[in-house]
């Protein structure tokens, strides 16, 4: 019996800082769970151009990379970070992007050219 009271006495002592860290971190991470739908929404977006460009480079017979571009928005991304953010996490999340969004660029433009 003394066990089980120790147990349970425990097991509330531990709780009570995750509930109010919980609590604590809910308006934050509303936010967060905000920004991120905006973040999936803008890339999204980006993805519809990508298409379009895709699309247009298929068009002029352009394969789907295009270093040059790669290393200009990569530097724009970069001249774009503002702390706390670096330039270094700003252009490791950016080649990221840059190349799934390639990736899916090439296969659209590879499903169209089938198509044909």
């Amino acid at each position: 019996m003394r066990l089980l009271f120790l147990l349970v006495l425990c097991a509330a002592v531990f709780a009570q800082p995750s509930t109010d860290l919980n609590q604590a971190l809910a308006a934050s991470r509303q936010r967060i769970d905000s920004i991120d739908t905006q973040i999936i929404r803008l890339l999204n977006e980006r993805a519809k151009v990508v298409n379009e460009v895709g699309a247009i480079k298929q068009r002029y017979h352009a394969p789907a990379s295009a270093p040059g571009r790669e290393a200009r928005v990569l530097q724009f991304a970069a001249a774009q970070a503002r702390a706390p953010l670096t330039a270094g996490a700003v252009v490791a999340i950016y080649r990221t992007i840059l190349h799934e969004m390639s990736s899916m660029e090439a296969s659209q433009m590879r499903k169209e050219s089938n198509a044909r």
